[in-house]
Parts: C-alpha cells; structure tokens; sequence
C-alpha cells in the first residue's frame, strides 16, 4: 500500500500483540516513530479487521485514552508436531488462546508426510479460519527444510515448509521441536535475557534448544543443541550412552547427564537447565546435581528444574506462528475473512 512502511507495520502488530502495549504515546516511545505516523498505520490495520480500538474513560474526568488491541477473532492458527507414532495438533485464536487439540496416530512405518498432509486437510475443512501453520519436527531443520532427521528416514532433506505451503497456500513455519519448547517454555515463565537450555531425552533420541541471553541458538548450520552425536566415552555419544535407560534412571544414565551438565555450564553457562517433568523425577534431578559437583564446583551448576514438555513445545509452535502472522503484508490474501 502506498505510503506504508511494511517494517513498522510488522513492529507494531508485534508490539500490541507480544509486548501488550496499548496506547499512542507508548506505541510511538518504543518504536520511536511520530504520533500521526503510529496512527495512520493503527488505522490501517483496524481497516484490515486485526486491530480494535477502545475508548476508555479517565478516572480523573480527563480526555478519553484510545487503547488498542489485536482481535482474537483476526485469524485462527494451527500448530502440529510429529513424533513416531503420531501427530499433535493445537487450533489457536489470533492472541494465542487454544480453542482445541488433539492426536492423530500415525502406523509404523508409515510416510509422516502424507499423513501430515491429510490430517491438514481434514483440519481445515472443519475449522476455515485456520490462516497459517507451525510445525514441530524431531529433526534439525533450516529455513523449512529438513536436513538431520535420524529417527524420521522419509523427512530428510524434505522442504515440508515447500510442501505445504504450495499444498495449502498459506505462510507455514517449521521449526526444531526443542527450539520450540524452550521458546515455549521461556514465553510461558517470561525469563526475560535469562539463558535457557531444555534438555529432552526423547522417544525420539536426546535434543536440546538454546536460549542465551533471552535469544534462540541455532547455529551456523542450524546443527545447535543435537546433543545425541555428543562424545561423552571412549566408543560412546550422550545418545549411545542413555539408549538404554529404564523409566528410573540408572547410575549410567545419571552420569551421562551430569557430563552433558558440565559440559553446558563450562560452554554456555546457563541460568536454567530444564528437564521433560516425564521424563525425571526431582530424586533425578537431585542426584544429577550431586554428580555433577563431582566434575565441576557447584556453583556453577545451572538450576535443574522439571517443565511440562507437551505444553512447551505447543506453547513454543503457537509464539512461532504468532510471529508468522505479524510478518504477514497487510496484502496479504487469507483463506477466509472473520
């Protein structure tokens, strides 16, 4: 649109969206642009149908604060994640508020993609105003694409934000599921420039996600945090080391962990070393701890802590989403008007 500055059109919706900030004069302090600059691009955005203005009343009988808001109703949004034998899914409002969730399985040995692609279908024929995806994937993703997926044979080198985006024409983003639980995790407990790192033993082999400093860690080549490739032993990997753990953690898989802990403290340093709550019991945690004061002082050892993963990662896929909506050009065609 003529006159629009996409940049400040994206910060905005940003701003009143993640950042809950709701008035003119904070709008225009924080993004520093003009007052008639932040409101001519609030008006657009109302004539879009994202943003509602309200008028409330001032307790001292002044002039009438305007707030804005963005609308629930905008948009809906679909989060999905695979794991071996079946799919997640989550159906989220334009602020984020689940409206519904579910499981599909998937048969063993089975293509995940196809089946992604028919659930996704049958999805969006009984909810019209789903407008963009998130998926979670148990692999090493980069700008979509697949490239390190062990355990899922049939995603590697797959483009599934290609496949999907051109199946379904809408904005679609795929990311790593420990990114996204410990970006889920850090938006559900606001741990503001906090350094995070949520450590996953998985069905699916060990991962992690890195947050330093309140900024996700990828890596150069979007290889950061598969910490199952890790050398711990002689002939053993942090994966080959715990592959045969039991539901109660044996003194080998304690160890292992207790290494993998020094080793993310003397590396990065963390505030939080978060654990599947499923996965470890606080006996668990304890005894980690213990051990790994054996190899490094105490000090040092970042706080382990036990999360809810399931409701991370899908708290992680709805923020990742959430993001690709406010990316979005006001142009933008959508599958339905609400």
């Amino acid at each position: 649109m003529a006159g629009t500055n996409t940049d400040l059109v994206v910060q905005l919706r940003q701003a009143i969206l993640f950042q809950r900030i709701r008035t003119i004069p904070e709008l225009s302090r924080v993004l520093s642009a003009s007052f008639p600059t932040v409101k001519k691009h609030l008006d657009l955005l109302i004539a879009h149908g994202e943003i509602d203005e309200q008028v409330s009343e001032l307790s001292n009988g002044g002039r009438p604060a305007k707030q804005y808001q963005y609308r629930a109703e905008y948009a809906q949004g679909l989060a999905l994640y695979l794991e071996l034998d079946a799919i997640g899914f989550q159906i989220f409002d334009a602020v984020g508020t689940n409206l519904s969730f579910g499981t599909e399985p998937v048969e063993k040995n089975q293509p995940h993609v196809p089946a992604l692609i028919r659930l996704i279908h049958r999805l969006l024929e009984q909810n019209p105003h789903i407008n963009f995806l998130s998926v979670g994937v148990a692999a090493s993703v980069e700008n979509g694409q697949v490239f390190f997926a062990p355990d899922y044979p049939s995603l590697q080198q797959v483009d599934l934000k290609g496949v999907l985006a051109s199946q379904f024409d809408v904005p679609v983003v795929v990311e790593n599921d420990m990114n996204a639980a410990v970006i889920g995790f850090h938006e559900g407990h606001q741990r503001s420039q906090q350094s995070l790192i949520y450590l996953y033993l998985g069905k699916n082999g060990p991962g992690s996600g890195i947050l330093i400093n309140g900024q996700l860690v990828r890596g150069s080549s979007h290889f950061a945090g598969e910490i199952s490739v890790v050398p711990q032993y002689d002939k053993k990997t942090f994966g080959q080391a715990i592959a045969k753990r039991q539901i109660a953690l044996d003194a080998q898989t304690i160890d292992a962990i207790s290494r993998l802990t020094t080793t993310f403290a003397a590396t990065l340093n963390p505030h939080l070393l978060i654990f599947n709550g499923s996965e470890v019991t606080e006996h668990d945690l304890e005894q980690i701890r213990i051990k790994t004061a054996e190899y490094i002082p105490e000090a040092h050892i970042p706080l382990l802590i036990r999360s809810h993963w399931e409701t991370d990662y899908l708290n992680g896929l709805t923020r990742l989403g959430l993001q690709l909506l406010t990316e979005q050009p006001l142009s933008a065609n959508r599958r339905t008007s609400s």
